[in-house]
């Protein structure tokens, strides 16, 4: 079963459909690592309450900012759901011009970088358990469904970078 994917905005409207993104990239994700994730919850700085947006959290043996935080990964008596600020996930990409949330693909990676990360300590909690660092297993397993998510739906991307390599190469001055 599929987790509920919950739209919380204050004012803030996103360039783009969050919750269908969202819904891609649960898609390729085998049913085993969402097992007992209720919820995903799409949530701005602006909805959320001054415990959740000032103060400190311990991460990587360091305190770190609550404002700097792009989403969580929570659990409660079994029931475990992922946040995800957009706000700050989509502002973190703010180099990037806004014409480029029509890609599909950018929309995926920045959504997905946030979303794989915290899927990864849901996996780590209650499949695979490992004694390492919580946010270098995060890290891993993020980088592993990140490119599962890549191979199955852009596996035609590859081949056309891998040409316009070897055009680059054969033209580059040497």
């Amino acid at each position: 079963m599929l987790p509920q994917i919950e739209e919380r905005y204050a004012a803030y409207r996103p360039p783009f459909d969050v919750p269908k993104v969202v819904r891609g990239l649960i898609a390729p994700v085998p049913e085993k690592y969402t097992r007992g994730l209720k919820q995903i919850i799409l949530v701005d700085s602006g909805s959320l309450s001054r415990r959740d947006r000032v103060g400190k959290v311990w991460s990587r043996k360091r305190k770190r900012s609550k404002q700097d935080i792009l989403g969580r990964y929570r659990h409660n008596n079994g029931a475990a759901w992922i946040e995800i600020r957009v706000d700050r996930t989509i502002e973190t990409w703010t180099g990037m011009p806004r014409w480029l949330f029509w890609i599909p693909m950018v929309r995926f990676i920045v959504i997905g970088e946030v979303f794989y990360h915290e899927l990864g300590h849901h996996i780590h909690r209650t499949i695979r358990p490992e004694f390492r660092e919580r946010e270098d297993v995060a890290e891993s397993w993020k980088t592993k469904l990140s490119s599962n998510f890549i191979r199955k739906r852009y596996w035609y991307v590859f081949p056309i970078l891998l040409a316009m390599k070897k055009i680059y190469l054969a033209l580059k001055p040497a």
